[in-house]
This record gives C-alpha cells, structure tokens and sequence, in this order.
C-alpha cells in the first residue's frame, strides 16, 4: 500500500507541478472507492475533436463555409492514427474506436462538402477524393462529393466513371445500387445540367 501512496504522489506532482504542499487535491483526487482523475473536457483531444466536429457542422449547416472548412480542419488535425489502441482488444475499447473511426469518416465527408461549398479549386478537391471514395466504397458521400468536384472542374466524363465504378463496387461488394442522392446526381451530370448552388 505504501507504494501505491508513493506511486500516486509522483502522479500528483506529475499532474499538478504547481500545486502547493497539502493543497487540496483538484486533478487526481481520492474518494471512498479509489482516485478520480478530473480534467478539463478541452485537456482530452477526443472531447476537443468531438466539440470542433459539431461546431464546424453546424457552421456548415448555417452556409458559414469557409468558417466549417477551417473548424473541420483544426477537428482533423488531432487525429493521430488509431484511436484508442491500446484497448482494442477488449469489447468497450473497441466499440469506441469504431466510434472515432466513423465520427473522423463523418467530419472528412464535412470537410470536403464545406471545401465545395466555399468553391475553393474543384481540381484539387478532385484530387484528394478519389482515396476516400475507393477505401470507403460503402460511404458513398465521397464518391457523391468526389462527382461533384470533377463535373465542376469540367471533367464530365470523369465524374461518369467515378459514377460507374462506385454502381459496380456496390453491386460486388454489397449487392445493393447506389442510393438516390447519388443517382440524381448522376442524373444531371448524364444530362448536362447546372448543379445546384454552383454558380
């Protein structure tokens, strides 16, 4: 037991460098049943990627573009590799991971759609969407904002394959046709048509 006290106090002072001798306790703090670690939501990049994530959907939402694109970006940037692999192996660990990992997917399709929105270079969003589109045939938003991107940089029948290739990876792999947002774009790039909110 006097190791675990030793251990705890070179974690306070770890934790708390600043703290005064004797203080109370306000990082790790002991209760009836064992220590408490409290911290601020902003000190854990999880709850900092989740906040930004909202906020810069929100923005998105509101026609506030360039603001989202930039909130998404600041979102993106605290992603380092995996989440939580430590604990992956075990059920709970692993049910958050997937958690992130479709969260992370969510704030990349919000990225984009903002990038598109904002009218930034259509050929360099173009660019970037064709690995999201292919790594993650099921999500078909990438492919749907990759169409776009290359119909709007004037690269029609590119934006057709994109089409056909995503039609046939679904039928394979899933057995299932594109969604309707997905047709109906397909639809107006087939027919030549100005897309909605393109100037």
């Amino acid at each position: 037991m006097a190791n675990l006290h030793s251990y705890v106090s070179n974690l306070r002072r770890l934790l708390e460098p600043n703290r005064p001798p004797r203080s109370r306790d306000t990082v790790l703090r002991r209760e009836a049943t064992g220590y408490v670690l409290t911290v601020d939501d902003d000190c854990i990049d999880a709850f900092r990627f989740e906040r930004l994530l909202h906020e810069g959907r929100r923005q998105l939402q509101a026609g506030l573009h360039q603001n989202a694109r930039r909130t998404l970006e600041r979102a993106l940037a605290l992603w380092r590799g995996s989440a939580y692999p430590e604990v992956s192996d075990y059920a709970v660990g692993a049910q958050a991971a997937s958690r992130f990992e479709e969260l992370r997917l969510l704030a990349l399709e919000s990225l984009w759609e903002a990038a598109l929105a904002e009218e930034r270079d259509f050929s360099m969003i173009a660019a970037e969407l064709p690995a999201l589109a292919t790594r993650f045939p099921a999500r078909e938003r990438f492919s749907w904002l990759l169409m776009k991107a290359l119909y709007r940089s004037g690269r029609r029948a590119e934006a057709i394959d994109a089409y056909h290739r995503t039609r046939r990876t679904l039928a394979e792999e899933y057995g299932v046709d594109p969604g309707n947002e997905l047709q109906e774009l397909f639809g107006t790039i087939l027919r030549g048509e100005r897309l909605a909110g393109s100037a």
